[in-house]
């Protein structure tokens, strides 16, 4: 534990000495604390946030575009297009940034990505389009993760959804996507054996995500570098397995085969969202 910390805090000093500024983009839903921080009107109709994040040492930029989704495209009806900037602090493994008196905090979930928290310091969860995770533009993969996760479970099955960027996951799983596809839409269900509390099956996908329609597959947990909880999740369709490495309770991270953490881009993220089990 103590070698985590201090290669915690080493990452965390590294980040900010070796890069002047760095920019991080990406989609999000618009929690109501994020919307209050970004001087939203609560009565908006909001179908996400686009954001572009400067970070210095101490300061920091933001411009970010919000509306109603139009269909068919990456964009919105209609553009509201804003900008803020202000004050950039550290603390423990988290930013803070600040506006006119108001504070929005993220995760430092490595090099190449930041989450957004709430004030009570959890990661919020997105989603089954949009994800609360922020991406480097500039990335260099990496399996550095300074969350840390526990084995709890609070229900059983656990239902996880999102979206993800296409062709690094079509890659990494041996899928051969053509070009034209630009995202992939994920729904899994974790079931646990009642009586032991291990993994037993999964279902995905399927049309309209009836049960009956998805398909069934197993899946693994294990135990990683400085106790990470890993979802390994074996399908007949995949080359290896999906590995999804546990932020909380609500949020899981891909990752390839190592370990590294995928970096998505300034649609999507490559993280699952919780959301109730119907």
């Amino acid at each position: 534990m103590l070698s985590h910390i201090v290669s915690i805090l080493g990452f965390v000093g590294v980040f900010f000495s070796c890069f002047e500024e760095q920019t991080f983009v990406g989609s999000t839903p618009a929690d109501p604390e994020v919307r209050k921080f970004l001087e939203m009107p609560l009565k908006d109709s909001v179908d996400f946030i686009r954001w572009k994040l400067l970070v210095s040492e101490s300061t920091y930029k933001l411009e970010y575009n919000y509306g109603v989704s139009k269909p068919g495209t990456p964009g919105f009806y209609t553009d509201h297009i804003k900008a803020v900037g202000g004050q950039l602090t550290r603390r423990d493994k988290n930013l803070v940034l600040t506006n006119k008196g108001k504070i929005l905090n993220l995760a430092l979930v490595n090099r190449n990505i930041l989450h957004l928290i709430n004030h009570n310091g959890k990661l919020i969860s997105g989603n089954g389009g949009y994800s609360y995770a922020l991406n480097n533009i500039h990335p260099e993969l990496s399996d550095q993760f300074n969350l840390t996760s526990t084995n709890k479970i609070d229900k059983n099955p656990e239902v996880f959804e999102g979206r993800t960027p296409c062709q690094e996951i079509s890659a990494e799983l041996g899928l051969n996507k053509t070009d034209a596809c630009t995202k992939m839409k994920w729904y899994i269900i974790f079931y646990r054996d009642s009586a032991t509390g291990k993994p037993s099956h999964y279902l995905s996908g399927g049309r309209g995500y009836r049960k009956e329609t998805m398909e069934k597959g197993t899946w693994k947990m294990l135990t990683g570098a400085d106790d990470r909880i890993i979802y390994e999740v074996y399908s007949e369709k995949y080359h290896t397995p999906i590995h999804l490495v546990k932020g909380d309770d609500n949020i899981l991270f891909f990752t390839d085969a190592s370990g590294k953490l995928l970096v998505g881009n300034e649609d999507f993220s490559f993280t699952l969202n919780k959301r109730d089990v119907e």
